[in-house]
């Protein structure tokens, strides 16, 4: 009777946990919803920032591999240069604007 009562208790404190936590993430997806809902001043900033963040990921992962001092074993002044260029766009790695920046100067410098 004891043990009965015992897992009644569990049963419904795991269903009040799992209620709160769904409550919670629907009150999320719906805030979610109006902040990235068209015609509203914040849905064009945030979708602006989350398409810079991937930009910039993939333009970084291109430009870090066209940089890479190993791929000039033979010219020690362009190793230097990208040894620079690599450590320019480890600091500027989600900033999308100063990756474009960076890629102007690889363009003209290295290339």
């Amino acid at each position: 009777m004891i043990l009965k009562i015992k897992t009644i208790a569990v049963i419904l404190i795991a269903v009040i946990v799992t209620g709160f936590f769904l409550v919670k993430k629907i009150k999320k997806n719906k805030l979610r919803k109006k902040v990235l809902a068209d015609g509203d001043d914040y849905s064009t900033t945030a979708k602006n920032i989350a398409l810079s963040m991937s930009k910039s990921k993939e333009l970084y992962k291109s430009l870090i591999t066209k940089v890479h001092p190993d791929r000039f074993p033979n010219d020690i002044e362009k190793q230097k240069k990208a040894e620079q260029f690599s450590a320019m766009l480890t600091e500027a790695k989600r900033n999308y604007s100063q990756l474009i920046e960076i890629k102007k100067l690889i363009e003209t410098e290295l290339y």
